[in-house]
């Protein structure tokens, strides 16, 4: 039944028809990468992250969109990215369309990546059919991959025709049913996903950066690492099926950017991990709201901040 289930679920992605623009496919069959041709010698990216769209148009959630607008219009950026949960409500749908609309608004090209709670109330594909006549927006469902998700795709950035940097987004998938006491409630990575990352980095002639919605499990208690660990628990992944082993056997995927939780950011093996900021206002916490930007600068170098909404005027 599972198998048949799966089955379907593919079958209906695969006939999902894409937005307007031509470079902007949403294509359960199509595995090469989007290549956005950059305006300048550097590449910047922002990353927002658990919005929580809850009512729509409580307060809350009307300071999360000027958030947006207030984080988008701070810079000039290349690419903005949404690293899941955007909504948790019984209205999901209903919120998820406004998103799009006002993000496609915002006249930048952006992106997303499932969290955990999008499926609280609704399927991957009721989303998904709700996407139309799109501009901006860079999203494919990805290859076929065994139990691999939706959302599994690559942006390469090209500078005067020559590819420049890539950015890996991978569905890290939501809550289980059956799970130990010492893995947690939240689901993984699966083998084939990480193969297919595999895959690409050992082709690829750029570095890269990762996103994904939950942390990997390095996330949690490293021995030895330098940088900020702050977060009293972290609520990682199940289970370890080694895309960071892969990350540092490669050498070329300088960061993974997540969300979830929000408090960490530390190296470990030459990899940089770090959760967005969180940026939606019925989200939980106290936590000042922001974006997390990404920074590639002519050689190549990446460096990474957090911006406040505190800090900046629209």
């Amino acid at each position: 039944m599972k198998k048949l289930l799966i089955i379907a679920l593919l079958a209906s992605l695969s006939i999902l028809t894409g937005c307007s623009s031509v470079d902007n496919i949403i294509n359960y069959t199509d595995d090469t990468p989007f290549e956005i041709d950059m305006s300048s010698d550097s590449l910047k990216i922002l990353q927002l992250t658990d919005l929580h769209l809850t009512y729509g148009i409580d307060s809350n959630d009307r300071k999360t969109f000027e958030a947006i607008d207030t984080s988008v219009n701070n810079e000039d950026y290349d690419l903005i990215v949404l690293t899941g949960d955007m909504t948790m409500s019984i209205s999901s749908k209903l919120l998820f369309r406004k998103l799009v609309k006002h993000m496609e608004s915002l006249e930048t090209p952006w992106t997303f990546i499932f969290g955990n709670h999008e499926n609280d109330y609704a399927e991957y594909t009721d989303y998904l059919n709700l996407i139309d006549d799109c501009e901006y927006l860079y999203f494919k469902v990805g290859p076929e991959l065994e139990s691999g998700g939706v959302g599994n795709f690559r942006i390469l950035f090209n500078h005067d025709g020559v590819p420049f940097y890539t950015l890996y987004f991978m569905d890290s998938h939501a809550e289980r049913t059956v799970y130990t006491e010492e893995e947690g409630e939240y689901d993984y990575v699966k083998e084939s996903q990480v193969l297919w990352a595999e895959t690409h980095l050992s082709e690829d002639t750029t570095d890269s950066v990762m996103y994904m919605h939950i942390p990997l499990r390095q996330f949690i208690d490293p021995d030895t690492y330098e940088g900020t660990f702050d977060e009293d628990k972290v609520y990682a992944q199940g289970v370890d099926t080694g895309l960071f082993d892969v990350l540092v056997e490669q050498n070329k995927t300088k960061g993974v950017f997540v969300g979830h939780d929000h408090l960490n950011e530390f190296t470990l093996d030459g990899v940089l991990l770090a959760y967005g900021q969180i940026s939606g206002y019925n989200a939980y916490g106290n936590l000042p709201r922001g974006g997390r930007v990404v920074e590639v600068n002519s050689s190549g170098e990446m460096s990474t901040y957090i911006v406040y909404v505190s800090e900046v005027s629209q």
